[in-house]
């Protein structure tokens, strides 16, 4: 199976997987990376109405390969 590493990008900055993850396929690991966007947010929130968090996806090369972004915005209507 293939080896991904799923770095991070949120307030706290950026974390380098340097272990891995096999999967089986690109597929999979495409939706690894959406399915860790909700709890790389909630882990990070609150702190402040605008914040993007997202998980860049490396193949075993090093090659980038798959980037899933999570946009908040919060705004105040009154």
């Amino acid at each position: 199976m293939p080896l991904y590493y799923f770095d991070t990008i949120a307030a706290s900055g950026l974390i380098r997987d340097t272990i891995g993850v096999n999967y089986p396929d690109d597929g999979t690991a495409r939706r690894e990376a959406i399915a860790a966007l909700p709890n790389i947010a909630a882990d990070e929130l609150p702190d402040g109405d605008h914040r993007i968090f997202s998980v860049i996806v490396r193949d075993a090369d090093q090659r980038t390969i798959y980037i899933a972004d999570l946009t908040l915005t919060g705004r105040w209507l009154r």
